[in-house]
């Protein structure tokens, strides 16, 4: 029989047959994220956990909810139901084990036994070849006024434009000037230099290393941005640089800080491996995951505004990792700066337990 409702029955059809088909393919694709290491694509389906268990977890709530209902309260339940159930309560526990980690609470630290002052440090993709934004970069560290700020993606007429300005003339102490990224600093780096991690010596494989002292500890400040592995050869310059990194480690002092856009997020296997390796810490943890990229309106001249909304689409691969004589006293996204990233802000402090250099000691 005909119903005036048809078009209204369909719209529900498509609708479950779209939901159906974003559960199924967010167990494939998490199925397929447990096992990174095989390869290239693999590896790309680590980075989306949040999404996963954004889908798989509405889905459980509504099958559940749906099958509570529509059973007979005498009458037999279907098997297929249960094991529906089962299924993606197995998938929806495996993202949740991956991202309940970074919202547990972590022990505060007792800025009373901290003494000095913090170091602020603030990093930015400018997205320098797409992004003609500069005033609101330069509005972003004038409000944020860190110790020491660095830029990737930073193009010449980038550096031209920021340090004609007022903001970064009290960063008196800078490595600028080479490759695609460049440190400003209100502490005196010592020994600052451009190093290349892996084989290639294109500008994504650039490292800057630099050396400050904390309140009487010296602190290696480490800034990169690996290639983006978007094809498998820039996973392996990716997975050079990593293990670079792992290699240098005891080189580079018990009071480490790694900070840029990594181009992978805490899932991967790459990003696990070198938290491994070298002892390091994310910032993020216990603070919520922050995602900073992509911001994609910037790119049809829309301002964007981080809300929830825009943060399910998103993905954290710009970093701040510390070592573990480090306490993180806060951490969060700036406001969006015209870029494809948003800029991240961390506060650190050297923690109680650590000895101070002596006072003889003229250089790290």
């Amino acid at each position: 029989m005909f119903s005036i409702f048809w078009p209204l029955n369909l719209a529900k059809g498509l609708l479950g047959f779209v939901m159906n088909g974003l559960v199924l393919l967010s167990c494939i694709l998490t199925a397929m994220a447990l096992m990174g290491d095989k390869g290239w694509v693999w590896s790309l389906t680590t980075h989306f956990r949040v999404q996963y268990l954004c889908v798989q977890l509405l889905a459980f709530l509504f099958a559940s909810v749906s099958y509570w209902q529509k059973s007979k309260p005498d009458g037999p339940r279907k098997i297929d139901q249960w094991v529906s159930l089962i299924v993606l309560g197995v998938f929806l526990g495996i993202n949740l084990s991956a991202v309940l980690p970074y919202y547990l609470p972590h022990p505060k630290p007792d800025l009373a036994q901290i003494s000095g002052r913090p170091l602020k440090l603030m990093h930015i993709n400018v997205f320098g070849n797409v992004n003609f934004n500069t005033q609101a970069v330069l509005e972003a560290v004038r409000a944020e006024n860190p110790d020491m700020v660095d830029f990737v993606e930073y193009t010449e007429r980038w550096r031209h434009e920021l340090e004609r300005s007022s903001v970064l003339k009290r960063y008196s102490y800078r490595l600028s000037g080479r490759g695609n990224m460049a440190l400003y600093s209100k502490r005196p780096l010592v020994n600052a230099r451009l190093v290349y991690a892996g084989r290639q010596t294109v500008a994504n494989q650039a490292n800057i290393i630099a050396k400050i002292w904390l309140n009487g500890h010296p602190v290696t400040i480490l800034v990169a941005h690996p290639a983006s592995p978007i094809r498998p050869s820039h996973l392996t310059w990716l997975q050079e640089s990593f293990n670079t990194w792992a290699k240098e480690r005891p080189r580079l002092g018990k009071h480490l800080v790694v900070m840029g856009d990594l181009n992978t997020t805490p899932w991967s296997v790459e990003f696990k491996t070198l938290i491994e390796k070298t002892g390091l810490r994310d910032s993020q943890l216990g603070l919520g995951i922050q995602p900073s990229w992509p911001m994609l309106l910037p790119l049809i001249g829309i301002r964007a505004e981080s809300n929830w909304l825009t943060q399910m689409l998103q993905i954290p691969i710009d970093h701040v990792l510390v070592s573990n004589r480090l306490i993180v006293i806060e951490r969060h996204t700036g406001p969006f700066v015209g870029s494809d990233h948003l800029p991240v802000v961390v506060t650190l402090a050297v923690g109680p337990t650590s000895q101070p250099a002596p006072d003889h000691a003229g250089s790290i």
